[in-house]
């Protein structure tokens, strides 16, 4: 993903909800870039995909940055950030636009992801390399067609600060992106596991599109459940 010490240019259009203020960033600086990427995986508590990085900690940051970074090719993705007054940038979302996936195109994969999975042992390479396949698959069958998901706005990683959570942060990130949607007729698209998130979602007025059992990562056995989420913002009226 894009390096250098450029200062970030911030997108003109701004949303804020209540005391939420939420900006679209680009030609983001490398200090900025590990601000986000620290403030990410302290929302994950260093937990994101663990398991499928062998729980090393030492590579959480680098996954986070990978997201980011491959977001941050331009024309290719979206980085977000939610402000609040006297505190400053609070929460981080990743999406990626209509006709656009993360790691689809090899500028992307180079931007970070490729040097990810070079430090990881062949077994967790070799995981991830089916995972990716077999989750494309259990979407394009859940929306009927990976089309679908192509054609709106997906989401790929959003966190906000644990000291700043539950202050409508994350809400504001999901609505600023729903409004863009909406504006360009296309639905608003995610996948997440877990009880508490998809009662999350569903607060958040997405429907579940499908779901499906995706192998664990080794040495575990058995799977896992993912449920890919829908909002319908391509609607003149939507959920909100």
């Amino acid at each position: 993903m894009h390096k250098g010490e450029c200062k970030p240019c911030w997108a003109l259009r701004t949303l804020t909800i209540m005391s939420v203020s939420i900006r679209e960033v680009s030609n983001v600086s490398d200090t900025d870039l590990d601000k986000y990427t620290k403030l990410l995986a302290e929302a994950f508590h260093y937990q994101f995909f663990g398991g499928a990085l062998g729980n090393d900690r030492t590579l959480q940051e680098p996954m986070i940055r990978a997201h980011l970074a491959a977001a941050l090719v331009t024309g290719e993705g979206e980085v977000h950030v939610a402000e609040l007054p006297d505190a400053g940038i609070v929460g981080v979302a990743v999406w990626f636009g209509p006709g656009q996936k993360f790691l689809g195109t090899d500028a992307q994969r180079n931007a970070g992801w490729n040097q990810l999975m070079e430090r990881l042992p062949a077994q967790y390479r070799d995981w991830w390399t089916k995972f990716l396949t077999d989750y494309d698959a259990l979407v394009e069958k859940s929306l009927g067609g990976l089309d679908v998901k192509l054609g709106g706005y997906h989401l790929q990683l959003i966190g906000v600060a644990p000291e700043h959570q539950r202050k409508g942060v994350a809400t504001s990130l999901m609505r600023y992106v729903e409004a863009k949607a909406h504006a360009k007729r296309v639905p608003t698209l995610l996948e997440t596991v877990g009880p508490i998130n998809v009662t999350i979602y569903k607060a958040l007025k997405f429907e579940v599109a499908g779901s499906g059992p995706l192998a664990a990562p080794p040495p575990a056995q058995g799977s896992f459940e993912m449920f890919v989420f829908i909002k319908h913002t391509e609607n003149d009226v939507y959920a909100v």
